[in-house]
C-alpha cells in the first residue's frame, strides 16, 4: 500500500514480507475486518458497492482497498483524499468511522477479480495489517468504453522541466479521420499535436501510427513549464471536407509546479520500508 504510493511499479508482496502483525497485544481474532458480500455480480456499465466494516475504536492507521491482479495486489483506493477514477467512498469521512465501503462506477469485464479491504495499524517499530475475507466481483457483457475515446488520467501534477505523458486510446471501429491533441476547448483552443502533419517541438507520439489497427494515440511533452498547465483533450475527427469533430476524450487536467520535485513524500509509515529482518506472521489471503 504505502510502497505502492511511493513507487507504483513495486509489488505489494515486497512490502508484506516486511510486516509483522502487532496490535498492542490484541490478537487478529479479536479484531476483524468485515466484508459482508463474498461475491458481487454485475453487468458492464453498472455501479457496484463493495462493503467493508471495521469496528470502532480501531488502532491508528489507514484503510486501503486492493484488487488481486494475478501476480500482485493493486491498490485501488485509499481514504486519504487522493483521487481514484470511477471509485468513491460511500460514507463521508468522520471520527470513529466504521464504514469503509466503496462504490465503483461504469464497471467493465476488466474489473472482475477479488477485492480486499485492509486495515494497517501503525506502531513502532512494526507495522501490522488485517485483511477482510475478500469479495469476488464478476462482470458480464460489453462495456460502452469500447466505443469511446479514452483518456486514462483525469489529472496530473508535475514539476517544471519534467516530461508529461498524456494517454489516449481511440477505437479502431471509428470512421476514418485524424486524431488531434488540443489544450483547452472552444474556438481558441490550442493545437498541441497532429499525428499526420506539422512540426511540434517538444512533443513526441508514443503509438506506432504505421501499425494496422493502432489504437494508441498517446503523446509525450518534454521540458514542460508553467505555461503548459491546462486541460488537454484527445479528439477524433471524421474525414470530410472539412474534417468534422467526431468525439473527444474527457480531458486531462495538468498542473505544473515551479521547481522539479526530487523529494520522497513524507507518507506515514515510510520508514518501515528500510526495515530489515522483520518476521512474517501473516499474509494477505
Amino acid at each position: 500500500s504505502i510502497l505502492k504510493e511511493i513507487n507504483p511499479g513495486c509489488s505489494l508482496e515486497g512490502l508484506m514480507l516486511k510486516l509483522k502483525l502487532q496490535y498492542f497485544g490484541t490478537s487478529s481474532e479479536d479484531f476483524q475486518v468485515n466484508q459482508p458480500e463474498s461475491t458481487v455480480s454485475a453487468k458492464a456499465g453498472d455501479v457496484i458497492t463493495l462493503g467493508c466494516n471495521i469496528p470502532a475504536p480501531s488502532p491508528v492507521g489507514p484503510v486501503l482497498w486492493f484488487k488481486d491482479a494475478r501476480l500482485e495486489r493493486k491498490l485501488i483506493y485509499s481514504f486519504n483524499g487522493r483521487q481514484f477514477p470511477r471509485i468513491s467512498q460511500v460514507v463521508n469521512p468522520m471520527a470513529n468511522q466504521t464504514d469503509y465501503s466503496i462504490r465503483i462506477s461504469d464497471v467493465s469485464p476488466k474489473d472482475a477479480g477479488m477485492y480486499y479491504c485492509v486495515k494497517l495499524t501503525i506502531g513502532h517499530p512494526d507495522m501490522a495489517y488485517i485483511a477482510g475475507p475478500g469479495t469476488y466481483v464478476s462482470v458480464s457483457g460489453v462495456t460502452h468504453e469500447m466505443f469511446k475515446v479514452q483518456q486514462a488520467e483525469l489529472s496530473q501534477t508535475l514539476s517544471a522541466g519534467e516530461t508529461l505523458t498524456l494517454s489516449c486510446s481511440v477505437p479502431d471501429s471509428f470512421p476514418n479521420g485524424p486524431v488531434l491533441w488540443f489544450k483547452g476547448t472552444g474556438p481558441n483552443r490550442e493545437l498541441i499535436y497532429n499525428f499526420q502533419r506539422g512540426l511540434f517541438p517538444r512533443v513526441n507520439q508514443i503509438g506506432n501510427m504505421a501499425k494496422a489497427g493502432n489504437k494508441d494515440f498517446s503523446i509525450r511533452i518534454n521540458e514542460i513549464s508553467l505555461k503548459d498547465a491546462g486541460t488537454y483533450f484527445c479528439v477524433k475527427f471524421k474525414e470530410g471536407k472539412p474534417d468534422i469533430e467526431y468525439q473527444s476524450g474527457r480531458g486531462t487536467k495538468v498542473t505544473v509546479t515551479g521547481t522539479r520535485n526530487n523529494f520522497v513524500p513524507d507518507i506515514p509509515g515510510r520508514h518501515f520500508l528500510a526495515m530489515r529482518g522483520t518476521n512474517l506472521n501473516k499474509n494477505l489471503p
